[in-house]
């Protein structure tokens, strides 16, 4: 039940975000939404932030960013997280709140980050994963699915940022609703998806993403919650089967609705608890994990 000695739901602005800081975090939660909503987060996924920020979590709401270069995104996404987790700190304790949950190793054992996206939002979680395998691939393995090209600009792009940057080691991860996107969703108008196909490629494409995840040996913390949409019907059946021994929990939500995340004072309470469930569960699993 919400705490009715909390203080205000409010997001306060970071350098490359927005957050919401609980006085005694249980725990930190990244979320990346979709294209356009995602863009604002803090308004078109409030009702779902705010229940989170109630059962006890502090809440960073990451920007949808547009590109092309989705490993771009991704990478941008593992660099901040040092910074944010500095200015988390900064905020608390100008609020008096507790803060040592920001200084703890995020990728200890004990339960503290997880990251929780929708739709093509959740595909830039996929890649932090797989950047996180990256060290556990030689380049064999990389350039067979991605081409020894992208390989090389996967590695420039890495530079000197280390694994632990990059790494979402023992951080769960929540799936709503995924979606494995090229151009399809950029652009829409086949004819002109075509002529822009020419000049410019999506990295890593669908068949790409997924032959990575298929030889990755993560993804054992992370959940998929269905909502039976026709938008993203062809990603969870694929991310289903590939990932089928690995997922913490899969869950199927009879929404029909790709967009049920969203919600400003009124939401889908149902999906509110099928999130908290997939967190008690990759909690339970996090003592065993192998990753």
């Amino acid at each position: 039940m919400p705490d009715v000695d909390l203080p205000p739901f409010r997001f306060k602005p970071l350098t490359t975000s927005w957050a919401a800081i609980h006085p005694q975090p249980q725990g930190v939660i990244f979320f990346i939404g979709g294209a356009f909503f995602g863009t604002f987060p803090t308004v078109f996924y409030r009702y779902l932030l705010r229940n989170l920020y109630q059962e006890g979590y502090t809440l960073v709401a990451l920007p949808f960013r547009f590109s092309f270069r989705h490993w771009s995104v991704a990478l941008s996404l593992a660099e901040g997280k040092t910074q944010i987790r500095q200015e988390l700190t900064e905020l608390a304790k100008q609020h008096g709140y507790s803060h040592s949950l920001y200084s703890e190793d995020p990728n200890s054992p004990a339960f503290n980050y997880l990251w929780l996206g929708h739709s093509l939002g959740c595909k830039y979680i996929a890649l932090l994963e797989l950047l996180t395998d990256r060290a556990k691939h030689d380049s064999a393995v990389l350039n067979g699915c991605i081409g020894s090209g992208q390989s090389e600009r996967l590695a420039n792009a890495l530079g000197d940022v280390s694994l632990k940057q990059v790494s979402l080691l023992n951080q769960p991860s929540i799936l709503l609703d995924p979606v494995v996107s090229d151009l399809d969703s950029a652009v829409p108008i086949k004819s002109l998806r075509a002529l822009v196909e020419r000049f410019i490629r999506v990295e890593p494409s669908i068949d790409q993403t997924y032959c990575l995840i298929s030889r990755s040996q993560l993804f054992a913390l992370t959940s998929v919650i269905s909502f039976t949409s026709q938008l993203a019907k062809e990603t969870v059946s694929i991310l289903e089967e590939l990932l089928k021994l690995q997922l913490s929990s899969f869950k199927t939500l009879p929404l029909g609705n790709h967009l049920a995340v969203l919600g400003f004072n009124r939401g889908n309470f149902e999906l509110v608890e099928a999130v908290l469930h997939a967190i008690d569960k990759a909690k339970a699993r996090l003592p065993d994990s192998h990753r």
